[in-house]
Parts: C-alpha cells; sequence; structure tokens
C-alpha cells in the first residue's frame, strides 16, 4: 500500500485541465438511440447518465443491472459499461453479461482492464487519463465528459482562476442543490465529499426533486450549495455556476480539494485497499 503524502483534489482538477487537449481518444461513435444503455458504479455510473442524457437510452448502476437484465427480453440493447479501472465493479459486469449471453462494450482508462478476459477487444475502448490517488477518478470521469461535448476549456480555466472558495468545514452537512440537467454532477459531489471531506455528510438532488421537502427543516449547520440555480430559503448558501458539465466537475473537485486536509488524504490510503480486498477488486494499477 503507498504511504506516501499526495497531493489533494485541486492540483489532479487542474492537472485534468492542462493535460485533457493532449490526451488521444478511442474511435468510439455511439449513436442515439433508446437502446442504448449504460452501467456504472460510484461516479462512473453518474457518467454514464450523462451519456444517456445526451446520447439517448438509460442508465443503470451496480444495484440495480441485474435486475433489469432479469426482466428484459429484447437482445438489441447496445450496452456500455463505463469503468475506469476496468476491473472492480466493471469486471463483474462484464462476467455477468456475457455469462448472460449479452455483448456488453467497456469504456475505460485501462490499456489492460481486467473485465477485457470476457470481452472481444475491439469492444474495449480506452481513455487517456493521468495516474491518481484511489478514489479521485477526475480525470478518468473528465475525459469521457470531454469526449462526448467537446466543451470550452478556456471557460473552465477562467472558472477555477476566478472562484471563491467556500469554508466547508464551517459545516456539518452539505446540500447540492442542481438545476436539473446537472443533477449528476451533484450526485458526484456527494460521493465526493463521503469520499474526501472526513466528518461531513451530504446529498444531492436536482433542484425539481429538492424543493419537494428536502430543505423544510431547518439545519444552522448546513450549507445549501447550489449548482446553476438559486435558493432562496433560510441558512447558509454559495453559488457556482457555469454552464458546463466538465466545467462543473472540474471546479468541485477543485473546491473540495481545497477544503482537503492531509489527515484526510492519510485516511484515503489507510482504508481504501482494505476495503477492496474485502469487495475481492480486481484493478490492475491503482496508483
Amino acid at each position: 500500500m503507498a504511504t506516501d503524502k499526495i497531493e489533494k483534489l485541486d492540483y489532479y482538477a487542474l492537472k485534468t485541465l492542462e493535460n485533457l487537449p493532449g490526451w488521444k481518444f478511442p474511435d468510439l461513435i455511439i449513436p442515439k438511440s433508446g437502446r442504448n444503455i449504460f452501467l456504472g458504479s460510484g461516479d462512473a455510473a453518474n457518467t454514464g447518465k450523462i451519456f444517456a442524457q445526451y446520447l439517448s437510452g438509460c442508465a443503470l448502476n451496480v444495484s440495480n443491472y441485474q435486475i433489469f437484465f432479469e426482466n428484459e427480453p429484447a437482445r438489441d440493447s447496445d450496452i456500455y459499461i463505463v469503468n475506469a479501472s476496468g476491473g472492480k465493479d466493471g469486471l463483474k459486469m462484464a462476467e455477468w453479461l456475457t455469462k448472460k449471453n449479452w455483448q456488453p462494450k467497456l469504456l475505460t482508462n485501462n490499456p489492460e482492464p481486467p473485465a477485457g478476459k470476457f470481452l472481444k477487444a475491439s469492444d474495449i475502448f480506452v481513455f487517456g487519463a493521468n495516474l491518481e490517488p484511489p478514489t479521485y477518478n477526475i480525470s478518468t470521469y473528465a475525459a469521457m465528459i470531454y469526449w462526448l461535448l467537446r466543451e470550452d476549456l478556456g471557460q473552465i480555466q477562467e472558472k477555477i482562476k476566478n472562484l471563491e472558495i467556500p469554508d466547508l468545514r464551517k459545516y456539518k452537512f452539505i446540500f447540492f442543490m442542481v438545476q436539473d440537467k446537472y443533477e449528476p454532477l451533484g450526485r458526484m459531489a456527494t460521493r465526493k465529499v463521503a469520499e474526501t471531506l472526513a466528518g461531513i455528510g451530504a446529498n444531492g438532488c436536482g433542484y425539481s426533486n429538492a424543493v419537494h421537502g428536502m430543505l423544510i427543516q431547518p439545519n444552522p449547520d448546513r450549507l445549501i450549495f447550489c449548482l446553476n440555480c438559486k435558493y432562496d430559503g433560510p441558512g447558509d448558501s454559495y453559488e457556482l455556476n457555469i454552464d458546463s458539465y466538465l466545467g462543473l466537475l472540474l471546479c468541485l473537485h477543485y473546491i473540495i480539494g481545497k477544503n482537503q486536509t492531509d489527515r484526510d488524504s492519510e485516511n484515503i490510503l489507510q482504508n481504501y485497499f482494505e476495503n477492496a480486498k474485502k469487495q475481492g477488486w480486481e484493478f490492475n494499477k491503482v496508483w
């Protein structure tokens, strides 16, 4: 297990922004179709939701994909497993689906993915990425989102340069209220706070769902973190506005990184590989 001090999320957000233009992207065409199905776990599942929003179809996660396919009699779906390492749950998904006579494709950042043992080489599509510490996964899914949308990197760079960084440590809970179309980014931010910042709880939801009672109870220890929307209720709020999926992803990682402590980083290194062993994850090189 690695024990050296690691750089924080903000460092890797900037490194991703710097390196993205130089990465080679796979020769991949995904036609818009209601038969597209994107599978993933963690932030791969959230990335799959963005793909489904723009390419049609649906997005499933590791908790529900087997239920879906057990009840899906048709065999004409185009299935894409989104998995940075090409291992862990991606390996399990590839094995389970192929045993059920489905033929999934893999979107990954690993040129030698463990899931490859169940897939044809022509069905594996590799995106560039930085070598990052466990749980970070900034460049991995940033590369996939950039491939999909080709958003303006200069605009994102300028936004990060002028960010006002909120002190998240003032609060015990962060609620990410998100313009509906950007809801997957709120889910990513929620997960990243849980993975990265000790002692802070988080949740997130699209605006139209959030207003259905989720913020009725007062909480002086809560920050309402607004992504491309406004909150006019009681309590503290912070607004982050940029009309870009990739921009929100990198800005959020940058802000969370600026609130990350050395102790937070040490927790990741101490606990990640122990959890990976318990889960039986196979992923080749992580960091």
